[in-house]
């Protein structure tokens, strides 16, 4: 999965959440706390991105147009802030009632949608008429020093690590359905952060290594 492919991987998941806010939305307020849940999700999930696709962008920016730069900026800034705002209603809201939060909902699904419609229409295929392939290659992001990168999928890692099925199942992941999702996407699902999930599951694999070089001595 190269660079762009990344990006596109995150709208996917992005606009599934997007489609999932849209449709608890049409079922009144005993959707609060789940429409607040995806809401505190997605405000991370869109960070994440966010920072993927700006060091993308830098990598050559010298080489894009300067009007696409300028857009892509001002939905990275008024994306967030807009959800940060939600986020805050959310806490500040007694009643559960979602009319002060409905408009900023509409208005969030409607303009994320449309910023990354545009961003597939043209960033992506401009950063793609930057790259060669080997360019590709190295603007991708660094492969931190370990054994599992979070766009692996479950089924990858559990197939590779067998290791790994006892904390699999302590954190209840359901390999059948959730085998083929990458290991950010299961993160998030669960509010957990990348980087810590990567790191019970390599401490996971670690521990059965030990465990069976002491086995084996």
């Amino acid at each position: 999965m190269n660079a762009v492919e990344r990006l596109r991987r995150d709208h996917t998941i992005l606009r599934a959440k997007l489609s999932v806010l849209e449709g608890a939305l049409t079922m009144g307020s005993e959707t609060w706390f789940v429409l607040r849940e995806i809401c505190h999700a997605l405000s991370r999930q869109l960070q994440d991105h966010i920072k993927r696709e700006e060091e993308l962008v830098t990598a050559c920016k010298e080489a894009l147009p300067d009007d696409v730069l300028a857009h892509l900026t001002v939905g990275h800034k008024d994306e967030p802030a807009l959800l940060r705002t939600i986020n805050r209603l959310f806490i500040e809201e007694q009643g559960h009632s979602l009319a002060s939060i409905r408009p900023s909902l509409t208005r969030l699904i409607l303009g994320l949608r449309g910023h990354m419609d545009e961003e597939e229409a043209e960033l992506f295929p401009a950063i793609e008429g930057v790259l060669s392939d080997h360019e590709a290659a190295e603007v991708q992001e660094p492969l931190p020093p370990v054994r599992l990168r979070e766009e692996m999928t479950v089924n990858h890692v559990l197939h590779t690590y067998p290791q790994t099925k006892p904390l699999l199942e302590r954190l209840f992941i359901n390999v059948p359905y959730e085998g083929y999702d990458c290991l950010d996407e299961v993160a998030w699902r669960r509010g957990m952060d990348c980087c810590q999930f990567i790191g019970l599951l390599e401490e996971a694999i670690s521990v059965a290594y030990h465990c069976d070089e002491i086995v084996a001595a």
